[in-house]
């Protein structure tokens, strides 16, 4: 039941993401939502008549019993926010979406260790394939999970080229997966399904339409560690997902181009006013990210462990518990803001048990 309800939620008119993160913290899940009475529904903060009235339709919950009908049949997975298995980057991101839509070998790719997300323009030069291609093929090496959203150009290349090697990938979807625009991708979109996935915030039936990309693009920032962007405009998607990337403190790099090439100008503008780094190959990315020093030990004094103030032991107990973790999401977990941790976390830093990685992500070094 709980599916047909997170569903009938997605689709409830003047329901977005946060009212609906609102309406399941005060009712306690999208179920219990659909239970609540007019009355206890005008109750919560910010719920007026009109979003009441909408959850009251029953004929929200028909057309949610005909999409989970759908992913049934086609073996799609539905991951709500509240779900174990939604991507915990995206989670993090303050416009991520409800409900997600996965068609794919394996939904825990999703959370891959090392996520790198690849844009561009959709009229690449045949250099910038080579260096795509070239880049796709160099990051495999590195146990990557590669991100893009399945256009034409630098976004088609890279999976063709991830597909061709195996490596996992994932596209990102402006519409619904009861198609594939373009069209001309539907060969490449199938066969990405049995070595990664195809991913979309739309039910089944909505089509492509343009205002759905930009939205299309904050899930392929959100998804990823860090962004690289291979030949583009000064305007355009390419850049829409850059911008996204550095509000959501991914880290942007850029491939640089000709100081006259329109077709690589908004790389060098990038690169110009230090949004983002320089990279010729993966070697680059992988010293940006430092992924040679992740795996490395790194033990610090014992005796300083045990001298730690009861404040900065807990953080550091968090921070050992993952691979590496994000401010935000310690944050979270540590029940305090940004600017009371910080200070805690400095002073790890300072006494050698932690480190800073790009994109304000911290790991435990002993």
């Amino acid at each position: 039941m709980s599916s047909l309800h997170q569903i009938a939620l997605s689709l409830a008119p003047q329901v977005g993401a946060v009212t609906a993160r609102q309406l399941v913290r005060y009712c306690g899940s999208a179920e219990a939502v659909f239970r609540a009475s007019r009355k206890e529904l005008l109750k919560i903060p910010g719920i007026g008549p009109i979003v009441a009235d909408a959850l009251q339709q029953s004929e929200i919950l028909h057309k949610a019993e005909a999409e989970l009908s759908f992913l049934e049949k086609h073996n799609i997975h539905l991951l709500f926010f509240t779900d174990s298995k939604y991507p915990a980057r995206l989670k993090m991101c303050p416009d991520s979406p409800t409900l997600l839509f996965f068609k794919g070998s394996d939904i825990d790719l999703l959370s891959s260790e090392r996520m790198i997300g690849m844009v561009g323009t959709r009229q690449p030069s045949e250099q910038g394939k080579a260096v795509c291609e070239d880049l796709v093929e160099e990051l495999a090496a590195y146990n990557v999970t590669l991100v893009s959203g399945l256009a034409f150009g630098v976004d088609v290349t890279a999976h063709r080229k991830a597909v061709q090697i195996n490596m996992p990938n994932i596209g990102c979807l402006g519409h619904g997966l009861g198609s594939i625009y373009p069209a001309a991708h539907r060969g490449i979109a199938a066969e990405m399904v049995n070595n990664g996935g195809l991913l979309t915030e739309y039910i089944s039936h909505v089509k492509a339409d343009r205002e759905h990309f930009p939205m299309r693009n904050r899930i392929i920032a959100g998804l990823c560690d860090a962004l690289i962007v291979i030949e583009t405009a000064t305007s355009g998607g390419s850049m829409i997902t850059a911008n996204l990337a550095i509000q959501y403190e991914r880290e942007l790099m850029a491939v640089p181009g000709r100081v006259h090439d329109l077709k690589s100008a908004g790389c060098n503008l990038l690169i110009k006013n230090n949004s983002a780094k320089l990279i010729e190959n993966a070697a680059d990315v992988a010293a940006l990210m430092r992924w040679a020093e992740s795996g490395k030990e790194q033990p610090i004094q014992t005796q300083l462990l045990f001298d730690l103030p009861p404040a900065e032991a807990r953080i550091l107990d968090l921070v050992r518990q993952h691979p590496e973790i994000p401010v935000d999401l310690l944050a979270a977990q540590a029940s305090m803001n940004t600017g009371e941790l910080a200070s805690l976390l400095l002073s790890l830093e300072f006494r050698g048990a932690l480190r800073t990685l790009p994109g304000k992500r911290y790991i435990a070094t002993g």
